[in-house]
C-alpha cells in the first residue's frame, strides 16, 4: 500500500481520482494489478477508441443508451461514456472490490453525476443478472476484464439488448490465445489456437466465435463491426439481433482457418461441421488447423466510418491513424503477411513496405496494410506471388 498513491488524473474530458505509484518518476513500472484499485493507463486508446465506438452505435440505432460496465475499477470508462458520448441516458458501474467502489462514487460525484451514473459493489455476474429482464436491458454492455472476458458472457447476453445492442470485449490473456498456452485456449474460448505470423488476427476470430456460439444458445446473433488488436490486449465490438433464423446465419460463419507451415499457404473455411483438408492444395506438405473460429468480417464499414469520423472530431490523432488503418483493411481479404518473416524465409533484406505494395497493386492484386502487426499487409495474391515480388524488388 506505500508503494501507492491516490492521484487525481486526467484522460479525455474528464479528472478522476485514480491509484498510481507514490514516486511519479516510477509512472512506466507501475504495475496496475497490484494497486488497490485497478487502474491501467496504458488502456486509454482502448477506452479513447470506446467512447468514438459506443458514440457510433448511438448514432446509428438513433436511440439513448442504457450502458453497463460491470468491471469499473476507479470507473473511469463509465464516466468517460457518461460525460463524451452524446444521447446516454444512464450509465452503470460496478466493481466487487469495496475500495473501487468507493473511489468510483467519489470519482461520480467529482462530475456531479449522481442522476447519471449509478455505482454497485457486488459481483459482476450478479448485477448482470439482476438486469436480465425486458425494459431492464442495457443497450451496451463493456466487459473489460484483467485476462479473459469470458467467464462473463453468458450474464452479459442475458442482460444485453437483444436487438441493436452493443457488446464490447476486451481479452488481455493474448499467450492461451496466441497458440502459447494451447490447453488454455481450448478451456476458455473452445478453440484451437495457432502460432504463426498473423496469430494476433486469430486470437480476435476466437474470442468473436466464442462470443457468437455463447449468444447462439439464447437465439441471439452476433455480428462484429469493429475489432482491434493494439498492444497486449485485443478488442472486439459485436452488434446483437434476435432470431433462429439471424443466429444460424451467424453461426455458420464459425469454421476453421487451414494453415500451411511450409508454404504459409492459409484459407478460412466457413462450418463447424465441415471436413478440413489435410494436405496443402500449394505444396502438398500437412497442415495445421485452428478454431472452431470466425470465418467472416470482424470490422462493418459503416460502422468504422462512423467512428472514425467521430474520433477525427474530438481531434484524436492516434486513434485517427488507427481506424484510418482498420477502415482501409476492412473489406481485405483474411488473415496477413509480415514481409520481415518472409525476407527471413528468402535469406534476403526486407523491401520497403511501400515498394511491395506498390509492385503487388501493379499486378492487379488488392493489397492493404493491417492494424494488426507494422510491415504486415493484406492481399488477395497467393504466397507464391507475394515471394517473387520481394525477390523481384530488391
Amino acid at each position: 500500500m506505500d508503494d501507492y498513491k491516490l492521484r487525481v488524473c486526467q484522460e479525455g474530458k474528464v479528472d478522476f481520482y485514480a491509484y498510481g505509484p507514490s514516486d511519479i518518476e516510477t509512472w512506466d513500472e507501475y504495475a496496475p494489478h497490484k494497486a488497490p484499485v485497478f487502474y491501467n493507463p496504458v488502456m486509454k486508446l482502448n477506452r479513447d477508441v470506446a467512447v468514438f465506438a459506443v458514440q457510433a452505435h448511438q448514432k446509428i440505432t438513433k436511440r439513448n443508451l442504457r450502458i453497463c460496465e460491470p468491471l469499473a475499477g476507479s470507473g473511469v470508462r463509465g464516466i468517460r461514456f457518461a460525460v463524451e458520448v452524446e444521447g446516454v441516458e444512464s450509465v452503470t458501474i460496478n466493481d466487487i472490490n469495496p475500495r473501487a467502489y468507493e473511489i468510483a462514487k467519489r470519482n461520480v460525484e467529482l462530475h456531479n453525476l449522481e442522476e447519471v451514473v449509478s455505482v454497485f459493489n457486488e459481483d459482476a455476474n450478479l448485477l448482470l443478472a439482476r438486469n436480465a429482464f425486458p425494459r431492464k436491458r442495457f443497450d451496451v454492455i463493456d466487459i473489460d476484464p484483467f485476462g479473459s472476458p469470458v467467464e462473463f458472457l453468458d450474464s452479459a447476453l442475458r442482460a444485453l439488448r437483444r436487438k441493436e445492442g452493443l457488446l464490447c470485449l476486451t481479452a488481455t490473456d493474448m499467450a492461451p490465445l496466441c497458440g502459447v498456452h494451447v490447453n488454455a485456449c481450448i478451456r476458455k474460448y473452445g478453440g484451437v489456437p495457432l502460432r504463426t505470423m498473423y496469430c494476433h488476427e486469430i486470437a480476435v476470430r476466437l474470442l468473436i466465435s466464442c462470443a457468437v456460439l455463447t449468444a447462439a444458445r439464447r437465439e441471439i446473433a452476433l455480428t462484429p463491426v469493429l475489432s482491434h488488436s493494439t498492444d497486449h490486449y485485443v478488442r472486439t465490438y459485436l452488434e446483437t439481433s434476435y432470431g433462429a433464423k439471424k443466429t444460424d446465419e451467424a453461426v455458420r460463419q464459425v469454421g476453421y482457418l487451414v494453415h500451411c507451415p511450409h508454404c504459409q499457404f492459409r484459407q478460412l473455411e466457413p462450418g463447424i461441421a465441415n471436413p478440413v483438408r489435410a494436405e496443402c492444395p500449394s505444396c502438398g506438405g500437412g497442415t495445421r488447423i485452428a478454431g472452431p473460429l470466425w470465418c467472416g468480417k470482424i470490422q462493418s464499414r459503416e460502422f468504422v466510418a462512423q467512428t472514425l469520423e467521430n474520433a477525427k472530431e474530438k481531434g484524436d490523432r492516434r486513434c485517427v491513424r488507427l481506424l484510418n488503418t482498420i477502415f482501409e483493411e476492412a473489406d481485405a481479404p483474411a488473415t496477413y503477411y509480415d514481409l520481415h518473416r518472409m525476407c527471413d524465409q528468402l535469406n534476403l533484406p526486407c523491401p520497403p513496405m511501400d515498394k511491395i505494395m506498390n509492385a503487388l497493386g501493379a499486378k492487379g492484386y488488392l493489397v492493404t496494410r493491417t492494424h494488426f502487426k507494422n510491415n504486415s499487409l493484406r492481399t488477395n495474391a497467393q504466397v507464391s506471388e507475394i515471394l517473387k515480388t520481394i525477390q523481384e524488388s530488391q
